[in-house]
């Protein structure tokens, strides 16, 4: 009886889930999105979006979005856009648009240092993926139909030992700091003078378990400060469940967030 029960619970969930992602709207966001993540430009979706005064924070979320995977927007464009979402949604936004600026998260190309920090990244990572094998899935892009969350590939970049990473860490943002758990402690200043962080690499071949039984695997805690999305949890499960994964994943966080979540609370 409940076997039967759970059954016809997952198929009312996947109809519903079907049911979303047939939506036009919900495969023309998709698209939009993926075609951003290889790079493209979409000012003419963006433009779109703005004039049939579509959802303001999905607008936002998008165009954070195109910001990022193009090293920002043109700076002409920057400026009618801004103008666009003052004076469709509200002046408002203009200090939401100024929240986001502050982050990092929008800004215009004349003020940038760089253009090619994520499509570096990208192109190390292989955050993309055009061949995802949908019958015996071994990697973490088959979560999202072919993309892998950039978080997650460092997580297994750091587990390799950062192999000629000289080129990805450079691009990251902030300080990337490699204590090692030893007795006595390592201090904050020994962990800083080494060049490149040793990751998390095992030492010991044997650790690396070959099977399916999870019990074996030592633990990795990932913790993630200011929020973390379901698409990274999926795929931090899925990569954990990979035989040929040296770690049993525990995930932490301090929230779950999406963009728009995370956009609202800049009001």
């Amino acid at each position: 009886f409940w076997a039967y029960r759970s059954l016809t619970q997952h198929i009312n969930l996947a109809a519903l889930v079907k049911k979303s992602v047939d939506e036009p709207a919900f495969r023309q966001r998709w698209q939009t999105e993926r075609e951003m993540l290889e790079g493209s430009t979409c000012y003419d979706e963006l433009d779109e979006l703005i004039y049939t005064q579509h959802s303001p924070f999905r607008l936002l979320k998008l165009l954070c979005l195109q910001s990022i995977t193009s090293g920002g927007i043109k700076s002409s464009k920057y400026d009618a856009m801004r103008r666009d979402i003052v004076q469709t949604y509200g002046y408002e936004f203009l200090f939401v648009l100024s929240n986001i600026e502050k982050l990092g998260a929008l800004r215009s190309k004349a003020f940038l240092d760089t253009s090619g920090s994520f499509s570096i990244m990208r192109k190390w990572l292989s955050l993309i993926n055009e061949d995802v094998d949908t019958i015996e899935p071994d990697d973490i892009s088959y979560v999202s139909s072919g993309y892998a969350p950039l978080s997650v590939r460092l997580i297994q970049a750091a587990c390799k030992g950062w192999i000629n990473a000289e080129d990805v860490l450079r691009e990251l943002p902030g300080h990337l700091i490699d204590v090692i758990q030893v007795h006595p402690p390592e201090t904050y200043a020994d962990a800083l003078k080494r060049p490149i962080p040793r990751g998390l690499a095992l030492d010991d071949e044997s650790v690396i378990v070959e099977s399916n039984k999870e019990k074996q695997k030592p633990v990795l805690l990932v913790y993630f400060i200011g929020g973390v999305t379901y698409m990274e949890v999926h795929s931090l499960r899925f990569l954990s469940q990979l035989p040929k994964f040296p770690y049993r994943i525990v995930c932490c966080t301090t929230a779950l967030v999406n963009g728009e979540t995370m956009l609202r609370d800049l009001v």
